[in-house]
């Protein structure tokens, strides 16, 4: 108990110091994520963390194989199964394109897909909601957890809508006309593009980059939109109002940071879609408070990848990260860099989100043996002790 106290103290100076002089924010390399607590839900099943609501006491996961939303309190002891029937009047169709949002008051949750803007109660009712009145949907691609959050402003949905052109990825016209996010008008139910890549971009260097390496990675909050393109590491911070005017674009300055810079137009075959499982990858950005908080895979260098040409093609990824662990890099709201360490392997450093002050950590799968539970931890932001 003590040591509880201890850590909440802390958290309370470093926030209320953090404005008060540059002396004081010049100590905040000393940031760290702190472990306060553990839920554990019994359920056996690959999840994905869409929401958690710390008020209500509940959960919101999805099973990637059933595809169905699971429902849980925080004892997790008899969580909700909630199937959705492609075929039915009520459904939000084959996937969600991002992760699921619980309502302020906690009582329903909100799905977004290619197919509409849907909203439940916590029995999987429908309570409103339907299909997007467009004669025809962009092609989006998304994924189905908490490091692809959206946004509620005012009716309308902010979101990753990483729109895919009528163009090939091995033209020009591809890159100057891809957009990173999207609009849902929940009320007119219709669908806004917007968002083009930075003039000062890779993504514009006149090469052909894979798919998965653009995906954005957004948060939003004081009127801003603050995201990172894929790969690329820069911070961009624009308005959020159209016509979203670019405040600032800070180059992340991680000198161990490696990643793919593209492929010549004619050696890219525009129909497959591939990862270069080397590459550095920027996996989440979320904000706390005062502070910017991204979690990132630094990359392998170029040097020492050939040390993993005889190991199978699906251990590579998570040997990779065992031997270059996944970080976390902490910036101030203007971007400046602040503090960079490893995330402990128990926490998932891509299924992460920010609620009520803390972080909220999917655990890691376990690779021994097949478990009927799934952990989440909730972690402060607190200083080295």
């Amino acid at each position: 108990m003590k040591r509880q106290i201890f850590l909440l103290m802390s958290l309370f100076l470093v926030f209320s110091c953090s404005e008060k002089s540059n002396e004081n924010n010049g100590k905040a390399e000393d940031l760290t994520l702190v472990k306060s607590d553990s839920l554990q839900i019994s359920y056996l099943g690959l999840l994905n963390l869409m929401d958690v609501h710390p008020k209500s006491g509940r959960i919101l996961l999805f099973d990637q194989k059933k595809r169905s939303l699971i429902v849980s309190d925080f004892d997790g002891n008899n969580p909700t199964e909630i199937k959705n029937e492609t075929d039915s009047p009520d459904s939000y169709g084959a996937f969600p394109l991002g992760a699921g949002k619980f309502s302020e008051d906690g009582k329903s949750f909100t799905i977004i897909s290619n197919q509409g803007v849907y909203t439940y109660d916590l029995e999987g009712n429908l309570i409103n909601g339907g299909k997007h009145q467009e004669a025809e949907m962009p092609a989006f691609s998304g994924r189905a957890s908490a490091d692809n959050e959206f946004y509620w402003i005012g009716d309308k949905i902010l979101t990753n809508g990483a729109g895919r052109t009528e163009y090939f990825r091995d033209t020009p016209e591809f890159y100057e006309n891809y957009t990173s996010f999207a609009w849902f008008d929940t009320l007119d139910r219709k669908v806004e593009k917007f968002m083009n890549f930075d003039e000062q971009s890779i993504f514009r260097n006149g090469k052909a980059h894979e798919i998965p390496h653009f995906i954005p990675r957004m948060t939003s909050a004081q009127d801003r939109i603050y995201f990172i393109q894929g790969i690329e590491p820069a911070l961009n911070i624009h308005e959020l109002k159209e016509p979203y005017n670019k405040i600032k674009r800070v180059d992340l300055a991680i000198g161990d940071y490696y990643f793919n810079k593209g492929q010549n137009f004619k050696d890219v075959d525009p129909r497959a879609i591939s990862m270069d499982v080397y590459s550095g990858m920027f996996e989440n950005i979320k904000i706390l408070d005062e502070y910017i908080l991204i979690s990132f895979f630094p990359g392998v260098p170029e040097l020492d990848q050939s040390k993993y040409e005889n190991v199978a093609y699906m251990e590579v990824i998570p040997k990779t990260r065992k031997d270059y662990p996944i970080r976390m890099l902490i910036l101030d709201m203007e971007g400046k860099k602040l503090a960079d360490y490893a995330i402990p392997n128990e926490f998932d450093a891509r299924q992460w989100l920010v609620r009520d002050g803390y972080i909220w950590f999917l655990g890691t799968e376990n690779l021994e043996e097949e478990e009927d539970f799934v952990k989440v931890f909730k972690v402060m932001l607190g200083k080295n002790s």
